[in-house]
């Protein structure tokens, strides 16, 4: 694993709020929430019950931080109580999660009903992003935009590295071949 400055600054933060520092567990939310907030809509593709599973993901950090025994281990143990937390959102509202598919399955309906895209990304890659299966978009989105590692996402997903990197190989094998029918 690579541990850029970015890397070294969340082991410190995570170390610190450890030892009861609320302006390092401040500092840690404000770095760490937008990253767990994208991951959750990636997961229940509804920004409301993202928000919700993102607040109880840090209800739960804050109370199991103590036992992180590794501060570089913090995104991977993060992302899988975010991961599990969306579990939780889906299976409480397992009719609206099916309302929410119909509208993933369909770009032109998701487009309709305000998604929240990233300016810079364009049309047609939101399109095909949008036409994968979810776990595929989840590890895509994990690796790329997250800048997880194989690892680090199979921990959070609870799922071996090979299954993620068959995922992550997929996804891209099938983005390139959504993309390069829109290009045509």
């Amino acid at each position: 694993m690579t541990r850029n400055a970015s890397r070294v600054l969340d082991e410190y933060l995570v170390a610190a709020a450890q030892t009861g520092s609320r302006p390092a567990l401040n500092g840690l939310a404000r770095r760490w929430t937008p990253r767990l907030l994208r991951h959750a809509r990636h997961l229940l593709d509804a920004d409301a019950a993202a928000r919700d599973a993102v607040q109880e993901t840090w209800l739960a950090i804050v109370r199991g931080l103590a036992r992180l025994d590794d501060p570089a281990k913090f995104p991977a143990w993060a992302f899988a109580i975010a991961t599990r937390k969306c579990a939780d959102q889906v299976r409480a509202n397992v009719g609206l999660r099916r309302a929410r598919e119909t509208l993933a399955h369909d770009p032109a309906l998701a487009e309709s009903a305000g998604e929240n895209v990233a300016p810079s990304e364009s049309a047609a890659l939101r399109r095909a992003l949008a036409r994968l299966p979810a776990e595929q978009r989840v590890v895509v989105a994990m690796f790329y935009a997250d800048e997880l590692t194989i690892e680090e996402i199979a921990a959070a997903l609870t799922l071996p590295a090979g299954t993620v990197k068959s995922r992550l190989f997929n996804a891209r094998k099938a983005l390139k071949q959504m993309l390069g029918k829109e290009a045509r």
